[in-house]
C-alpha cells in the first residue's frame, strides 16, 4: 500500500467515527447543569476538607496540651529526696559509665603523663 491509500483509509475511518459519535448540541440548560455538577463535587470535597482541618486542629491542640503537661510534670520521689534522675538517654548513659570516663579528667591525664 502506498501513502495515498493509507491516507484514504484513515480519512474513511475518521468519517465513520464522526458519523457513529455525533456532536451533542448544547441545550439552554448546559451551563447551569455544568455548574450544578461542579458545585456538587466542591461541596463533597469541602466537607471532607473541613473534617480534615478539624482533625488536624484537634491533634495539634492535644499535642500542645500533652507537651505542656509533660514539661511541667515533676518526677515522683526524685524532687523530694534531692536525687536528680537523668532526663535523657545520653544523661543516663553518662551517669552509668562515669567511672569509665574518669581517666579523661585533668588528674587522670596528669597521672598518665607521669608514668
Amino acid at each position: 500500500m502506498n501513502d495515498n491509500e493509507l491516507d484514504a483509509k484513515l480519512g474513511a475511518l475518521f468519517v465513520a467515527y464522526r458519523d457513529a459519535c455525533p456532536d451533542p448540541s448544547p441545550s439552554v440548560n448546559f451551563m447551569p447543569g455544568m455548574w450544578a455538577r461542579i458545585d456538587a463535587r466542591e461541596k463533597s470535597s469541602t466537607l471532607f476538607s473541613r473534617m480534615a482541618k478539624a482533625l488536624v486542629t484537634a491533634a495539634v491542640a492535644a499535642s500542645v496540651i500533652l507537651g505542656t503537661l509533660a514539661a511541667n510534670s515533676v518526677p515522683s520521689g526524685g524532687a523530694q529526696t534531692g536525687i536528680r534522675e537523668p532526663g535523657t538517654y545520653l544523661e543516663a548513659l553518662a551517669a552509668e559509665h562515669i567511672s569509665s570516663l574518669e581517666p579523661f579528667s585533668l588528674e587522670g591525664i596528669a597521672e598518665l603523663e607521669q608514668q
